[in-house]
């Protein structure tokens, strides 16, 4: 009986996930545009998805800033954060994150290497959730800095800009560099480096901003 609730609980995550992707990526192209309301029974008809999958999607979307829930209207789409803005949430991670990252270095011991070297196993086989991974890996350090308040807060600056890395983020050479850059941050960790975890991070966290720059740019045709 738990395998088959195990298999329908990921059924119903790998379903959520697509309706996240799917309804992404109409708001990011202009298919919904700010102030479309969401409803339930066109999106069902859309996606070919069930409501449930889809709910979890909207709450996800909300929690990006995408979306946004507002009693008695329901799901509406919001304004995406504009370009300029993208890079002050990013300035504004580099310092936070390299924070965290080097108390996190004084805390970080066999236990959590030995999880972060797994994550970086799953993550070089290119799973089709990559980013997902990539969330994770980044968590599992900051949350070793014992600063939960600073964590909460690199948390949510992250998921307002994660709806758009993520719309090219699993092109595969994309996921190769990620990858690379992460070996060089867990190095520098484990060798107690301050510069190089400093650096390494810093350019993890910036190619980032790369990606969404390259995404705006194809989506609406801008250098």
């Amino acid at each position: 009986m738990s395998r088959r609730i195990k298999v329908i609980s990921n059924n119903s995550s790998m379903k959520s996930l697509r309706a996240y992707g799917k309804i992404r990526d109409m708001i990011l192209t202009g298919v919904k545009l700010p102030g479309t309301r969401l409803i339930l029974t066109e999106l069902e008809s859309e996606l070919d998805i069930g409501r449930g999958p889809i709910r979890e999607a909207l709450m996800r979307l909300d929690r990006s800033g995408l979306v946004k829930n507002i009693p008695y209207k329901g799901a509406i789409v919001a304004t995406p954060p504009t370009r300029q803005e993208i890079t002050h949430i990013y300035d504004l991670r580099v310092d936070l994150e390299v924070k965290l990252a080097l108390e996190a270095m004084k805390n970080l011991g066999k236990a959590e290497f030995k999880n972060l070297d797994n994550l970086l196993k799953t993550m070089e086989d290119l799973p089709e959730d990559h980013y997902i991974y990539d969330h994770e890996f980044h968590n599992q350090i900051y949350k070793a800095s014992n600063l939960p308040h600073l964590v909460g807060i690199a948390q949510t600056l992250s998921l307002s800009v994660e709806s758009v890395l993520t719309v090219f983020r699993w092109d595969k050479e994309i996921c190769k560099k990620v990858n690379t850059e992460h070996r060089a941050i867990v190095a520098a960790l484990k060798a107690n480096d301050v510069d190089g975890v400093s650096m390494c991070l810093e350019q993890n966290i910036k190619n980032g901003l790369n990606v969404i720059n390259e995404t705006y740019a194809r989506i609406h045709g801008i250098a």
